[in-house]
């Protein structure tokens, strides 16, 4: 299985994670998909459902974090928030505490479900002043 992206409700995009374990071929195209979402122009959030995956390691976490950080000096403001949604309580704290001391440029909360996640993201674009498509308002 690989990642499955969903920008049907853009600037609401969506990604579901695996239950196994990514490629390296299949990170670095994450990787570069994320990327990609700063190429399009204008305010966006990212919904990253990781219910089923396993924990990214540690590599992993520091490649997206570095890619990310070139992404937002070169689009700065671009990215209205990022909601993940994890299963366990434990892996929402270590992502809260991970985000309180990096301090990315957006906002960044974990859940525990996906309606939860949408819900803040939809207030998070509509903050910003980003055109909500009637279908991510619906969903």
């Amino acid at each position: 299985m690989v990642p499955r992206y969903d920008d049907s409700s853009w600037p609401l995009f969506r990604v579901i994670l695996p239950e196994e374990q990514l490629s390296d071929q299949e990170f670095a195209e994450l990787a570069d998909t994320l990327d990609g979402l700063f190429l399009r122009g204008g305010k966006f959030a990212v919904l990253m459902d990781a219910r089923a995956a396993p924990p990214l390691a540690a590599k992993r976490r520091q490649v997206l974090g570095a890619r990310a950080a070139a992404s937002y000096a070169r689009h700065p403001g671009q990215m209205a928030g990022l909601a993940v949604v994890l299963r366990s309580p434990l892996q929402r704290g270590i992502f809260t505490a991970i985000h309180w001391i990096v301090r990315p440029p957006h906002e960044a909360q974990a859940f525990s479900t996906l309606a939860d996640a949408e819900e803040w993201l939809l207030s998070r674009l509509g903050a910003t002043g980003a055109e909500v498509t009637a279908a991510a308002a619906r969903r």
